[in-house]
């Protein structure tokens, strides 16, 4: 087995596109082929949706690679010989752009995918891609020419779906005006408003409490 092979994440399988809300998937899809840059906030779906497409491409006999970047042990030859995969995901690039020593290797992924023709390269972070601040001039044009996407820009009637698949996984009743309320007085971000059913699940269970509304402005105060 590869060094490379030892080195990639397992796959949530949890994570799949069928179960991802939203239809950043589809764009995705869309211009599969082409390098994609993924950008949003954190717990905004980026790694599922990378995890996602990978097992889509392992469903189809192909060979997927997944790799988080904030592995802080990782060097940045572990890109090397990746052209040959038929996607490669890179997760968290916040951790490694401005390192120099990173953005070359990055940068000859990127050169070697794109002379195979054959793969398809997505990466993802945090910081929107016009706001990323590259340390080496190449890596930085040859990014900004990708393929831009922005995670975690759902509707209120997607983030209920998100909501509503949460409780029913974590085996509590979440009524629907407990949601209405919550999506309307809650943090907007979808990472924010999971942490916060999260939370309303752990309290209710420790106080034997069904959830209310007026336990929902208990336990955040409000």
């Amino acid at each position: 087995m590869s060094e490379q092979l030892t080195l990639a994440f397992p796959l949530k399988r949890a994570y799949t596109l069928e179960r991802f809300v939203g239809d950043l998937g589809e764009r995705a899809l869309a211009i599969s082929k082409e390098p994609v840059w993924i950008s949003g906030p954190g717990e905004s779906g980026k790694s599922h949706l990378l995890q996602g497409l990978c097992q889509r491409s392992e469903h189809q006999a192909g060979r997927a690679f997944y790799l988080s970047l904030s592995n802080q042990d990782l060097k940045p030859d572990v890109l090397s010989n990746l052209a040959d995969f038929d996607l490669v995901a890179l997760d968290g690039l916040d951790h490694v752009v401005g390192d120099r020593d990173w953005e070359l290797a990055l940068f000859d992924l990127t050169n070697a995918v794109a002379d195979a023709n054959e793969g398809w390269l997505l990466m993802a972070s945090r910081c929107p891609l016009p706001d990323v601040q590259f340390c080496l001039a190449d890596f930085a044009s040859r990014s900004r020419a990708m393929h831009w996407l922005q995670a975690g820009q759902l509707s209120d009637f997607e983030k209920a779906q998100v909501l509503r698949r949460l409780a029913e996984e974590t085996g509590f009743h979440l009524p629907e005006e407990v949601l209405a309320f919550l999506l309307d007085r809650a943090p907007r971000e979808i990472g924010a408003l999971i942490r916060v059913l999260n939370r309303l699940a752990d309290e209710s269970l420790k106080s034997q409490r069904r959830i209310t509304i007026p336990f929902l402005k208990h336990v955040l105060d409000i």
